[in-house]
């Protein structure tokens, strides 16, 4: 039996989708800008892949921001 992601990769995934989409990039794109398949962006914005950090900074740098930026609202 598979555990259950937490809920900090599904809200990470949503806001990494949200970003995508508000600067009107494929996950594709985003995958080809940061080094990843687009399988795992599917699977990232929807919660089911973990991210390493540097993962993290790779795409907060890829959308012009930082991951302190992109984390905020996740963790409180």
């Amino acid at each position: 039996m598979s555990k259950p992601m937490q809920p900090v990769y599904r809200l990470l995934g949503a806001k990494v989708e949200m970003m995508r989409n508000t600067l009107g990039w494929t996950q594709e794109e985003l995958a080809v800008r940061i080094g990843l398949s687009r399988a795992s962006i599917a699977n990232l914005e929807t919660g089911r892949q973990r991210l390493m950090m540097h993962d993290v900074e790779k795409i907060a740098l890829a959308f012009g921001t930082t991951p302190k930026h992109l984390m905020k609202g996740i963790w409180t």
